[in-house]
């Protein structure tokens, strides 16, 4: 004992008042000699080494010890005995589990009557906690240290006991406080928070300094910059905790902050675009919604569920079973499954029977990918057309009652027109009347057979029959059909088709029709005198058929709708021409029933037009 008097020091080891109060601390007290054994160890000291007072007097750390932390622990008795100085340390002594306890020890030497050293006696106190605090504070405190660098984010260290924050360059200029690392007392940057967010910002830090705290705290806050800018921050700050009369307080706090007004301002307009979107769906007047692979509705707007009479919980997962029994929802899940199957959108036209009403709705289907790419949901606009699909059956029908009444009174006057032809010494002036009323009788006819077919297509009774044919046939028989026309024009028509046979499966008499539509077309808007071409070539295992006019031209706006039915696209050269504008729709129709298609090209008015026509080969 240091300072005291041999006499002193000798009399309370004696008297074993020293040994009775070191029982009763929870300090670990103990003595060596000068050899390092154990003269006296307290309840303390022998609960910190897990080993019996027995088994520990008399023996030195070597005996007792891990061989490591025996070895530190003597180096520093060396210094107290061998120097005589007091050292204060701090030690770990691992348990029998393998965990460290750590220690903070003062030692100091003892000596006799004469001042030699023949001794030491140590006090040491737990710090455990303590010390785990601080290694968690040190591994949370370099965590966010190489986040932060990670993130390229603007930093500042707070020191807590004196309420400075040192702040680097990056954040100064940011704050708009200055242009270098700099030290500013905390209240400089909540200085910089908007006025409408410092109350949530202060309780946030309250909440983080608080003893018991996890000291992590991550928050977006408003800040209004001098300069009148105000900007959105994200802040990050950890804080460390350290004992100060056995309670624990915040002493250093690490921050990072990054300027996410950019990202602020995104995010509001998407949320608003979602709130706008989400409403424009909830509100549509058509049926909005989306199944799972499944079949299962995830969502539904409310005219969905006002039409089945469900409410928003009772229409999740339910299934077009339940809604609209099993043989509807078979049709329903084909049409699902072609959208999952291929990824692509459809439009189909689908019946289904809802109150006891048939409809037929137009569906709009398309699918919803995942992040991996992989369809994970069908959504599907739906509206109801049973009145337009109703309209359609009618005029359908009217279509073809109109082509059929006027096609019976065609036969007598036809008739008629060939008893004319025939009678003998007919005056010039009746002779040109006959053959006017002929070529108009040949008009009508071929308008009320347009007639015919189209409601022949449109009610899906159109009869084909399909055989091999040849190129060659398919144009004589066009070009036969179309010379009157052609020549009556005085145009020139050239045709250029391969040497070699060329085959096609097909109906001979439409794919003529189809041909000859061309022509009458190009004859009837090309000036007289004009050029019609037809040539056929190749291409893969198709053939080609181009019809090219030097005549009027088709302008580009009007090119998209030169095949709609009923359309007449503006040529003023010969307006009066006209029709019923449904030779080029009938025409677009029969090839598609031949797998075909076709196309049309004008490089404008008055610059003349193409119109190609692709069909398959025939093979061998």
């Amino acid at each position: 004992m240091e300072g005291m008097p041999p006499a002193v020091a000798a009399s309370l080891q004696d008297s074993g008042l020293l040994a009775a109060i070191a029982q009763e601390t929870d300090d670990a007290i103990f003595s060596k000699d000068a050899q390092g054994r154990y003269q006296f160890a307290n309840r303390a000291a022998l609960e910190a080494i897990r080993l019996p007072l027995g088994q520990v007097i008399g023996h030195t750390d070597a005996d007792l010890l891990d061989a490591d932390i025996a070895r530190r622990i003597m180096q520093v008795d060396q210094r107290v005995l061998g120097r005589g100085e007091t050292v204060e340390v701090e030690e770990g002594i691992p348990g029998a589990d393998g965990t460290l306890s750590y220690w903070s020890s003062r030692k100091a030497p003892l000596r006799d009557a004469q001042g030699r050293i023949v001794g030491l006696i140590g006090i040491a106190r737990n710090v455990t906690a303590r010390k785990q605090a601080e290694l968690r504070a040190d591994a949370d405190r370099l965590k966010l240290q190489m986040a932060i660098q990670a993130a390229g984010l603007v930093t500042a260290e707070i020191d807590y006991r004196t309420n400075q924050n040192h702040i680097s360059g990056e954040l100064a200029r940011l704050m708009e406080l200055g242009d270098g690392p700099m030290v500013v007392p905390r209240q400089a940057i909540f200085d910089r928070i908007h006025p409408d967010d410092r109350e949530r910002y202060l309780e946030a830090i309250r909440r983080t300094t608080a003893p018991g705290s996890h000291g992590h705290l991550a928050i977006d806050v408003r800040a209004l910059m001098p300069s009148g800018t105000l900007k959105w921050l994200h802040i990050v700050l950890q804080v460390t905790f350290t004992e100060i009369d056995g309670e624990l307080k915040p002493d250093r706090g690490i921050c990072a902050a990054a300027d996410v007004t950019e990202k602020m301002v995104a995010e509001r307009k998407m949320r608003t675009a979602q709130r706008m979107t989400e409403g424009v769906i909830e509100n549509a007047g058509a049926l909005v919604w989306a199944k799972d692979l499944e079949g299962r509705f995830i969502l539904s707007n409310q005219a969905w569920r006002r039409l089945h009479g469900l409410t928003e919980e009772a229409a999740r997962d339910i299934t077009d079973d339940v809604v609209f029994g099993p043989r509807i929802a078979a049709q329903l899940r084909e049409n699902d499954r072609r959208v999952i199957a291929s990824g692509e959108p459809v439009v189909v036209h689908e019946k289904a029977e809802v109150h006891g009403r048939s409809v037929t709705y137009r569906s709009h289907k398309f699918p919803l990918f995942d992040e991996a790419g992989r369809v994970h949901a069908v959504c599907g606009v739906s509206t109801d057309i049973t009145e337009v699909v109703e309209a359609d059956r009618r005029k359908d029908e009217f279509i073809a009652t109109l082509a059929h009444e006027l096609r019976n009174p065609l036969a007598p006057i036809r008739n008629g027109l060939e008893i004319l032809k025939r009678l003998p010494d007919v005056p010039a002036q009746a002779g040109k009347v006959r053959d006017m009323m002929d070529r108009q009788l040949a008009h009508l006819v071929r308008l009320v057979d347009d007639l015919l077919d189209v409601s022949r297509i449109t009610r899906d009774k159109l009869e084909m029959r399909m055989k091999p044919v040849t190129l060659q046939e398919i144009v004589d028989h066009a070009v036969e059909s179309s010379r009157p026309a052609i020549d009556a024009s005085g145009h020139t028509l050239q045709v250029q088709l391969p040497g070699r046979p060329i085959r096609i499966e097909g109906d001979l008499t439409r794919l003529a029709q189809v041909v000859s539509n061309l022509l009458n077309n190009s004859a009837k808007y090309t000036p007289p005198g004009g050029r019609i071409d037809v040539n056929a070539r190749f291409q893969g295992d198709h053939v080609c058929i181009e019809v090219t006019d030097n005549g009027a031209g088709i302008a580009a706006d009007k090119l998209p709708h030169v095949f709609d039915l009923f359309s007449q696209v503006d040529r003023t050269m010969h307006q009066a021409q006209g029709g019923l504008g449904i030779g080029l729709w009938l025409v677009q129709k029969l090839v598609e029933m031949h797998r075909g298609s076709i196309t049309a090209k004008s490089a404008g008015p008055g610059k003349g037009s193409t119109f190609t026509l692709k069909l398959p080969a025939a093979l061998g």
